[in-house]
């Protein structure tokens, strides 16, 4: 994208994380911004910390696994803003703990958020952007989407899922007027471990508060940063994270190796 100053981004997850420092991120850049998210505290947050820089910013309440709701989203953002050029698919959510003991409801939920929250997104947003004249989608994978990490199997699914999905989008829109990015992040210092289901939820949870888990995650902030020079250079795929490029490399190197991460967690759960 030519320039960001003067445009307007949808960010779903917008309320907390990577969605709220990336919100705040294109503010600085001189970017008005529609936020979205199911939690009305965090968006007025982060609403509040985008206009200090001057952006115009609005919330809009939204589960993105509403396909209706979702729908309704490109309506109301260009009555507020006139116009929509970035789209960030950044909403997620995280399942863990062995697949045999993963109940069935809660597999219908992170698919339904990870997976067809991005499908929602794009499909609403695609006839909006088309009109620009420049556009950018922005899709939130994981370093999961590079290999199956055990005890994730849920969220490796869903977020493959995102990878494939972004590289034949881009391939469908090349020579359009809309770029599509993949950020694939290891761990980031957000909430997501608090809000997870799944057997060993409760045991992620307390790992995510303790003292060594900021020493171990990148916080929101470089994720952001990230986003916006994708947007900018039109990057097709961004690795965030020493354990997200390491990852890569290995399911290269040495593909179908998890089993040995497997027998490791054996070990300590």
């Amino acid at each position: 994208m030519k320039r960001l100053e003067g445009r307007v981004a949808v960010i779903t997850g917008a309320g907390s994380g990577i969605g709220r420092c990336t919100a705040i991120e294109l503010a600085t850049h001189g970017v008005d911004v529609a936020l979205v998210d199911v939690d009305a505290e965090g968006l007025a947050a982060t609403q509040a910390t985008a206009e200090q820089s001057g952006a115009k910013a609005t919330t809009h309440l939204a589960d993105v696994a509403d396909a209706g709701r979702m729908s309704e989203l490109p309506d109301e953002v260009v009555s507020h803003h006139g116009r929509c050029n970035i789209l960030i698919n950044n909403a997620g959510v995280l399942n863990v703990g062995r697949f045999a003991d993963d109940r069935l409801e809660d597999l219908r939920w992170i698919i339904d958020i990870n997976v067809f929250g991005v499908v929602h997104g794009c499909h609403a947003f695609l006839p909006v952007l088309q009109n620009a004249d420049e556009a950018h989608i922005v899709n939130v994978s994981s370093m999961a989407a590079f290999a199956g990490i055990p005890q994730n199997a849920a969220y490796s699914l869903t977020k493959g899922a995102i990878r494939s999905f972004s590289e034949a989008l881009r391939a469908e829109l090349v020579g359009t007027n809309i770029g599509v990015s993949v950020l694939f992040p290891g761990a980031v210092g957000t909430n997501i471990m608090d809000r997870a289901r799944g057997a060993q939820a409760a045991r992620l949870a307390k790992f995510g508060r303790s003292r060594i888990a900021p020493y171990l995650r990148r916080p929101p902030e470089a994720a952001a940063r990230q986003i916006v020079r994708a947007i900018e250079h039109n990057r097709p795929r961004v690795l965030l994270g020493p354990d997200a490029r390491a990852l890569d490399i290995t399911a290269r190197v040495l593909p179908g190796r998890t089993r040995l991460l497997g027998r490791a967690l054996d070990l300590i759960t």
